[in-house]
């Protein structure tokens, strides 16, 4: 999923419509909101009301994009039981 280091580094969030594609450059960086730390971006993602219509994603600092579906899950894996 993602490494201790990566959780540690800075990360952004944007909100975007659902759906947009990665692949397409669809999402909007420059408006984004900065962390820095990837756990504490994952933690805002899940807990911020998105606008109408649209879905966190996670830019991290090694240039990944998390999109929505990975959010819960990565942020599951890092809670611990």
């Amino acid at each position: 999923m993602v490494t201790k280091e990566e959780l540690e580094t800075r990360a952004s969030v944007a909100f975007e419509r659902a759906g947009a594609h990665l692949d397409g450059g669809q999402i909007d960086w420059n408006h984004a909101e900065r962390f820095d730390s990837l756990r504490e971006a994952l933690h805002w993602a899940l807990t911020a009301e998105p606008p109408p219509g649209k879905n966190p994603y996670v830019l991290t600092s090694t240039g990944r994009v998390l999109d929505p579906d990975l959010l819960e899950q990565i942020w599951a894996s890092v809670q611990g039981p």
